[in-house]
């Protein structure tokens, strides 16, 4: 009974240890890397969430409303990588090859990394596929899972959401419909069994290659230095038309690979106007204006097939 006793004193005055340590973290993270561009750190407290419950409007009977009422803390950060790859598009490649290696979030994620590792959480899934990496640590206290973490890692960004309270893990996923918080979409990779259907293709396991991306930067660079005998104003204007358009395209790819990994089909982007793409909605043809309106949580189906003879793609949907 001693004994007994003498652990339940330990856990008592180990509890407010973790709670400390974990505000503290939250500290050092937005010290350290706040200065970063693309940087970003939300925490929203147990007092802000029925703010976010009134101004959703969401319904009380459902998963989401139960998971929001047992957290008492939300944590999202997030490093993103798309501004480094056009910084230096007018500059000589006179750096080293180690140095190009290193991204801005590499210094955050081991940051990050190493607080689970060394603090008292448990690894509960580890998964690297399709260029990212993604780690889920959660903290138990007897049979009640009282925080967890899921931390992702691409050539494009890191990530973090940490959740505190009493949690289901069932539900968990339910919390990226009810907030909108940049980052929490990451929530399904903790079961991962989204079948969503939207605008994608049969193709499974084909993401936007790293290569690709290179290519496109390198691409972006060569146009730059070949602008050498224009003024500067008109170097400076080209410069920042080539970063923004390279920077939509990273975001794209990104966009592109994510999707490709969470519904593992190849994702398949509808253009319009529809010169070159023929559209049939539940049988009949139709023009891509239709298309553009359709809602897609209605889409059950689509077929796509290319006519490299004609130049013409044929997109057939069929709805609910």
């Amino acid at each position: 009974m001693k004994k007994i006793m003498i652990y339940l004193f330990m856990v008592v005055l180990a509890l407010p240890a973790l709670a400390q340590r974990d505000n503290n973290f939250f500290a050092q993270l937005t010290n350290e890397y706040s200065d970063q561009e693309g940087f970003s750190a939300s925490l929203i407290t147990k007092d802000m969430f029925d703010l976010y419950l009134k101004k959703k409007s969401i319904d009380s009977e459902s998963s989401a409303f139960e998971a929001i009422k047992n957290l008492d803390k939300i944590v999202v950060v997030s490093q993103s990588n798309l501004n480094q790859s056009f910084t230096l598009f007018a500059e000589a490649d006179d750096k080293p090859e180690k140095e190009d290696k290193n991204s801005l979030s590499e210094g955050l994620y081991q940051t990050i990394l190493n607080h689970y590792k060394d603090g008292d959480y448990t690894l509960l899934k580890t998964e690297k596929r399709m260029g990212e990496e993604v780690k889920v640590y959660l903290r138990k206290n007897q049979d009640k899972i009282e925080s967890l973490a899921v931390l992702t890692q691409s050539n494009a960004n890191t990530s973090l959401i940490e959740l505190q309270g009493n949690i289901n893990l069932t539900a968990v996923a339910d919390l990226n419909k009810a907030l909108n918080l940049r980052g929490l979409e990451n929530l399904y990779k903790i079961n991962n069994n989204s079948g969503a259907a939207v605008y994608f293709g049969q193709t499974s396991n084909v993401y936007f290659p790293q290569e690709r991306l290179e290519q496109m930067v390198a691409r972006q660079k060569e146009l730059i230095e070949k602008q050498q005998f224009f003024s500067d104003e008109q170097r400076a204007k080209i410069e920042e038309q080539a970063r923004v358009q390279a920077q939509r395209q990273m975001e794209m790819a990104e966009k592109y690979r994510e999707m490709a990994e969470r519904y593992q089909r190849q994702p398949v982007f509808l253009n319009y106007p529809g010169d070159s793409t023929e559209y049939f909605l539940n049988g009949k043809k139709v023009d891509a204006k239709e298309i553009k309106q359709l809602d897609k949580t209605d889409i059950v189906t689509i077929d796509v097939k290319a006519n490299k003879d004609e130049d013409i793609t044929t997109v057939k949907i069929r709805t609910k």
